[in-house]
């Protein structure tokens, strides 16, 4: 029999508990994540700030004159949004999207001033965007330590394997009571929930304490939509918002048009190289299912001898992949080609993958809801592609499968750009190439 701890052991455990719990609570406001960086990057920068260094400087430092000051504050506040708007996302880790996000953040605030004004001081854009991502990566690690929630479960058999591998404090109800420090409250639609526990549903979403379905919660945490027995009930009200479609489109032909005049050396280069090494032809067109079910040609750059015969499908470690090929599949090179399939419209720069029309025939046989992916263009990257990388495998297509209809379900601007920094690591990291 375990001895129990020493009374003033447990006091000790019990207060660094609360203590705990209590700083995870302020680190996980975003209005305190705020006002840290306001201080610490915006107004302690001004105060130092080598052009109010007389006597009147706090005084300068509340109203200054500087436009820099003003695209500093701008730019803190849209890497603020724009953090806090895909912190709602799952898989998302703060530690490896913060550099990039401020970045993006003030180096595209600093050039929309300096061509409109024609030049601005270095000093606040710079300060302030080395302590403002310094405190953000901060907050993150204080989170990443400290702030487990503690979520309460209502339901037979407690939480499924994908809800117990999360980060997440588990506290079983059987009496319709909260404990304190309850962050939010996860029930099991398939379990009975009498009607004491309804109640404190109520009682909990007037104090504020969100109240999730399991199966909805599994979607935050694991990026996946579950396929149910009846997947037609809840995949037949999914619609891409029709508005950001047109204007995705968009978005595509801007970023398209202009890349495509940078890839073509590239893609020059790298068809020489892999016409010397191997014979056929350097490019790899092939017929692949898109938008609305319809079939178009996908170009690639050959990666694989044509000349030994195989499956249809890339498998790991197949002998068919050359040197170069190898290459460009670790970097996404062989991808390049498809930024004119975006120019004429059959893909999109993010969306599922398309996949060869043998497949992609295959697949639906074996799933038959499986064409709802089809609902947008297939784009050169994705939710699934970044999570997953390429499969064959029926068992494997289903997963990736969960991963496309969540990113329809959630279909924004916001997923798109968590994609787009995905991608960045994906292809430095080469995971998912085969």
């Amino acid at each position: 029999m375990a001895r129990e701890l020493p009374h003033h052991v447990q006091q000790f455990v019990t207060r660094h508990s609360a203590r705990r719990r209590q700083i995870g609570a302020l680190v996980r406001t975003n209005r305190f994540t705020l006002i840290g960086a306001l201080v610490l990057a915006i107004l302690i920068p001004e105060l130092f700030h080598p052009l109010f260094a007389s006597e009147l400087a706090w005084a300068r430092s509340v109203l200054p004159n500087e436009p820099s000051f003003y695209a500093s504050v701008v730019a803190l506040l849209a890497a603020h949004v724009y953090l806090r708007k895909i912190g709602l996302l799952p898989l998302v880790d703060d530690k490896v999207i913060i550099l990039p996000v401020f970045a993006a953040a003030y180096g595209g605030v600093f050039i929309a001033v300096q061509l409109a004004l024609g030049r601005i001081g270095y000093y606040h854009p710079v300060t302030s965007f080395v302590i403002g991502s310094a405190w953000y990566l901060a907050i993150a690690m204080i989170r990443a330590r400290v702030t487990a929630p503690r979520l309460a479960y209502i339901g037979c058999g407690g939480p499924d394997n994908d809800l117990m591998l999360a980060s997440i404090e588990w506290v079983h109800l059987h009496v319709p009571v909260l404990p304190p420090d309850i962050q939010g409250i996860v029930y099991d639609s398939h379990s009975g929930i009498a009607d004491e526990f309804e109640r404190l549903f109520t009682r909990a979403t007037l104090r504020g304490i969100p109240v999730y379905e399991a199966a909805q919660l599994r979607e935050m945490i694991t990026g996946r939509m579950v396929l149910r027995d009846h997947p037609e009930q809840v995949f037949g009200a999914i619609l891409p918002e029709q508005p950001y479609l047109r204007v995705k489109r968009l978005i595509d032909l801007f970023f398209a048009v202009p890349a495509s005049l940078l890839v073509l050396p590239v893609i020059a280069i790298f068809a020489v190289a892999i016409r010397l090494e191997s014979p056929g032809a350097a490019m790899f067109p092939q017929v692949r299912l898109g938008y609305r079910g319809r079939k178009f040609v996908c170009y690639k750059l050959r990666s694989m001898r044509s000349d030994i015969p195989g499956p249809a499908y890339t498998t790991d470690n197949d002998p068919r992949i050359t040197r170069v090929g190898r290459f460009i599949r670790k970097t996404r090179i062989d991808e390049l080609p498809q930024i004119f399939n975006v120019i004429e419209g059959s893909m999109s720069w993010i969306g599922p993958r398309p996949e060869s029309l043998k497949l992609g025939r295959d697949y639906q046989r074996e799933l038959p809801y499986y064409a709802y992916r089809h609902l947008v263009r297939p784009g050169i990257t994705g939710w699934a592609a970044v999570h997953q990388g390429n499969v064959a495998l029926v068992s494997e297509a289903r997963t990736k499968l969960e991963y496309d209809f969540y990113y329809l379900k959630y279909f924004s601007i916001w997923l798109d750009m968590v994609i787009v920094l995905m991608t960045i690591r994906t292809v430095l990291t080469g995971h998912g190439a085969k």
